[in-house]
This record gives C-alpha cells, sequence and structure tokens, in this order.
C-alpha cells in the first residue's frame, strides 16, 4: 500500500554501509562516486550524498553512507526495481561486509 506524502514532503532513502578490509580506500572512494552518478540516472532520484563517517563521537558503526531523496513512495519503489539500481546493487556483496537500510519522511 503507497502513502501519500504530505505536501512539501520528501522521502529519505538511507543505506549504511561497511567495506570488507580489502577494499582499499581509492577503491571505497571510485565505487562511491561511480555508485552516486550511476544512480542519478534513475528518474524520480533528487539529492545522492555519499559520505563517509565522521568519528566526532566516537568510532561510528558503519563507516560510509548513502542519501537519496525522493517526493513519493512510488517514486521510491520504482528506484527499487529499476535495472541501474539492481545493477549497482548486484556489486555490493563483493564488496561490503554488511550494510543496513531504511526509509524516512522529512
Amino acid at each position: 500500500m503507497l502513502v501519500s506524502l504530505e505536501e512539501g514532503k520528501m522521502l529519505r532513502h538511507v543505506v549504511m554501509v561497511n567495506f570488507k578490509v580489502e577494499m582499499g580506500q581509492r577503491e571505497r572512494d571510485e565505487f562511491a562516486k561511480k555508485a552516486a552518478e550511476t544512480l542519478a540516472h534513475v528518474p524520480g532520484t533528487k539529492n545522492i550524498i555519499m559520505g563517509h563517517a565522521s568519528e566526532v563521537q566516537g568510532k561510528a558503526r558503519y563507516g560510509a553512507a548513502l542519501f537519496i531523496d525522493f517526493d513519493s513512495e512510488a517514486a521510491l519503489k520504482n528506484y527499487l526495481a529499476h535495472p541501474i539500481h539492481k545493477a549497482v546493487e548486484a556489486q555490493m556483496p563483493s564488496m561490503l561486509s554488511e550494510f543496513i537500510n531504511s526509509n524516512y519522511l522529512y
């Protein structure tokens, strides 16, 4: 069941990841850059941000995160089923030791 977002509200898709130990920093940066550029081609994506964890409050549980905004749940569902997203997702097991994702209204 799709829920309409309130006027002016957005939906943020958040994916937090830990790269495998054998992935060097250059490989991590290249994957993050390419993933963000590639995912931007999926219709409905907005404000794609990739970031590394800050240790201001101590060691972070996840080392990096991806944030993508959507205007609607339908746009997010279309993104999740899109072949470009599926292709990026298929690369994740070879590069990541773990990840978690969630979606937030704001």
